[in-house]
């Protein structure tokens, strides 16, 4: 990459020019250019329609929210508490948190095992940013949280149904 201020030749990827210090990084920046590349970069978290989260207190007994896992059919719930998301608890930490360990099931509290601080986002966030965040952080699912309107999720499975959607619909 060449550095617009001062021609010097610099390796791909640097935040800085290293004859002079120029700032790089906004160069190296991809541009959507079209189809799905440019959806995908500049669409929202909205596109996606995210549904309704379903929500249990911190109290709740894992017992309890595993069953509402199964009975929904989601790979997650939310903890809120009073109107504040505490946590989230999903097929994952049953996995990792619970399986293969001597529990009664009711009598632990959901709060005992969820996962703390749950990465957000909101319906303004690009698609983009969102596969960029369950990228590093390793999940599939993340709420939405909007002033004035109630918690929402998307997860993995959303962000490839849109994909599918956007790909059927260029082919046709």
């Amino acid at each position: 990459m060449n550095c617009p201020a001062c021609g010097s030749s610099n390796l791909p990827g640097v935040d800085r020019c290293i004859e002079c210090l120029s700032p790089l990084s906004k160069l190296d920046i991809p541009l959507p250019t079209i189809g799905l590349q440019k959806r995908l970069m500049e669409d929202t978290v909205a596109a996606l329609n995210p549904r309704s989260a379903i929500t249990v207190s911190p109290e709740t007994s894992v017992q309890q929210s595993i069953q509402l896992l199964k009975d929904k059919g989601v790979g997650c719930v939310l903890i809120i508490e009073g109107d504040t998301l505490t946590g989230i608890f999903s097929e994952r930490d049953v996995l990792y948190k619970l399986v293969g360990k001597k529990h009664l099931l009711h009598t632990i509290q959901t709060k005992k095992v969820m996962t703390p601080r749950p990465v957000t986002l909101n319906l303004d966030d690009s698609i983009r940013f969102a596969l960029h965040q369950m990228s590093v952080g390793g999940f599939r699912h993340i709420p939405i949280v909007s002033p004035n309107q109630p918690l929402r999720i998307i997860s993995a499975r959303d962000v490839l149904g849109y994909v599918c959607q956007l790909t059927n619909t260029s082919t046709s």
